[in-house]
């Protein structure tokens, strides 16, 4: 067969098998998933490792040819199905599955970094280093602080929550990673990494030295001037509303005409007597004479009161109008 051919029978299977999975329910697409797992599983049990290693090797060519070939917009498609698949399964899981996932994740990657030589070893670490720079190349300078600080939240969580014994061991490793990357340094990379240790303090140092100033300046600011004496005005107004209130006028007492109540004058109400329809209720009743001793001569005056009341009666309370009348709080 030619390549056309192959192409060609290709396509049809590919066409066939959606059409089957089409027409699949939701049992019978997870029995599919299921034997297809456990084929896989006895297959890989059945092979010996020089087969495996033949088999990933395979797998990664096919993968390479097949990226190879897709254009710049079937690859944004599959990154993004990838993603959603991702997203779709991230969701589905459980915390313990979660948990399984990162472990099992932590045992591949511990195995093939342990199967890697020297030479893949530094081969994937000058990817990873050319990735990372095309990345922060790439990025805003809002992305770069945004990533510092999701960076420096996951250092405070794994601090936080790590036990002594791990926080150890975290540091060992940092100071032996520390120790291997300078170990590998070259002398360019050594010179590069002194003048950026040098940058570093001298804009750490103008920063200190800029901050001195700043300080003392809101020291200086921050100091309280002495408050400005009160305008003559502002004396001569309070002085006058003190008199206002501590004169006989605004401080004289009257009486309640009823309840004989003393009370400020400037609280009491003025009614004249013409104006009360029933003047002869106000007077005090003979029960509360009977158990306040010494009002019997208020009681006296208010039935005198009742048969001699005229306009020009006035009873003993305060009053400054031209008309006579009693007055109440």
């Amino acid at each position: 067969m030619t390549s056309e051919e192959i192409e060609q029978q290709r396509a049809f299977n590919r066409e066939r098998n959606v059409a089957r999975r089409a027409a699949l329910t939701l049992k019978e697409v997870e029995e599919e998933r299921t034997c297809a797992r456990e084929r896989a599983a006895s297959r890989r049990a059945a092979i010996t490792p020089e087969e495996i290693e033949q088999q990933r090797i395979l797998a990664r060519e096919r993968s390479a040819a097949r990226r190879a070939a897709l254009t710049p917009e079937e690859t944004e498609r599959q990154r993004s199905l990838t993603r959603e698949r991702n997203a779709a399964t991230r969701a589905t899981l459980t915390s313990e599955g979660v948990e399984k996932q990162r472990i099992l994740a932590r045992e591949r990657s511990a195995a093939r970094r342990a199967a890697l030589t020297p030479e893949e070893i530094e081969r994937q670490r000058s990817l990873t280093r050319e990735r990372n720079a095309v990345t922060r190349a790439t990025l805003t300078p809002k992305e770069v602080e945004r990533q510092r600080e999701l960076a420096a939240e996951r250092t405070m969580v794994i601090r936080a929550t790590a036990s002594p014994k791990v926080a150890e061991e975290h540091r060992i490793l940092a100071r032996k990673r520390s120790v291997a990357r300078r170990a590998n340094y070259t002398t360019e990379e050594v010179e590069q990494q002194r003048a950026l240790a040098r940058k570093r303090s001298r804009l750490q140092s103008n920063l200190m030295q800029k901050q001195v100033p700043k300080k003392k300046e809101t020291s200086k600011n921050a100091e309280v001037e002495w408050p400005k004496p009160a305008d003559m005005e502002c004396k001569t107004n309070c002085l006058k509303k003190f008199i206002q209130q501590m004169s006989m006028n605004s401080l004289a007492e009257g009486v309640c005409g009823v309840c004989n109540v003393r009370c400020y004058k400037r609280d009491l109400r003025r009614v004249p007597l013409n104006k009360i329809p029933s003047v002869e209720l106000l007077r005090t009743h003979d029960d509360l004479c009977s158990i306040i001793p010494g009002i019997q001569q208020t009681k006296n005056l208010h039935s005198n009161e009742k048969y001699n009341m005229n306009h020009d009666l006035d009873l003993p309370t305060f009053g400054d109008g031209t008309e006579t009348g009693l007055y109440f709080p």
